[in-house]
């Protein structure tokens, strides 16, 4: 059984979504400075980095991080390539994949490699209203993708948000899928139990099935 780590890492030179609080790590307290431990203070925002929204990011009234179940966002999952996608993830481009009714479809892009850079860009693939659509009819669990939103940042009125989230499935972003091949793993996701979350980060890791003897 192997584990790999999809989660992007935080620091100085992790992208952040334009107008999101950036992170940031400042220490309190320092062994190198002759105090007796070392102690650090976070800021972000809450969807820094990989993380979950929760439906109240876009629905009102909608359930909020500490209201999702523990299990809201792991389970099976399949990798799919959509590498092929010019610009967006259309539902085209994912028809011919496989992948069954409960499943977390998670979408490796060329966003993946890109992020390595080190900036934000606003030119990042995503996925269209009706490869959501054609997500949610095919009754997936949650969907995930490689660039910080699911949606285009020019895209209005947050149509792929609204349709995914009002139907109960859950979004993941900030995936890195460089190093992962695509087809079915067991995803490990938790987010921080924020109370009253609209999202919060998460350790993402797909968990690799031994082969068989």
């Amino acid at each position: 059984m192997g584990f790999v780590d999809i989660s992007m890492p935080l620091g100085p030179g992790t992208p952040g979504y334009p107008g999101d609080t950036p992170f940031g790590r400042r220490e309190q307290r320092s062994l190198h400075q002759g105090d007796d431990l070392t102690l650090s203070e976070l800021t972000l925002s809450a969807h820094a980095g990989t993380h979950v929204d929760a439906p109240s990011h876009f629905l009102l009234d909608g359930a909020t991080v500490s209201d999702l179940t523990v299990g809201a966002y792991s389970g099976p999952a399949t990798v799919l390539d959509v590498r092929g996608a010019s610009h967006v993830v259309q539902a085209h481009n994912l028809r011919a994949h496989a992948f069954e009714e409960g499943d977390i479809v998670l979408l490796e892009t060329r966003n993946s490699r890109r992020w390595q850079r080190g900036r934000f860009f606003e030119d990042y693939i995503y996925l269209s209203e009706g490869g959501a659509r054609l997500l949610a009819d095919r009754g997936v669990k949650a969907v995930g993708i490689d660039s910080l939103s699911i949606e285009g940042f020019h895209v209005e009125g947050h149509p792929a948000h609204r349709l995914l989230l009002g139907r109960g499935i859950g979004i993941i972003e900030g995936l890195d899928l460089s190093s992962v091949a695509p087809g079915r793993y067991w995803l490990a996701c938790f987010p921080l139990r924020v109370i009253d979350g609209d999202g919060a980060p998460v350790r993402a890791v797909l968990i690799e099935e031994a082969p068989s003897a």
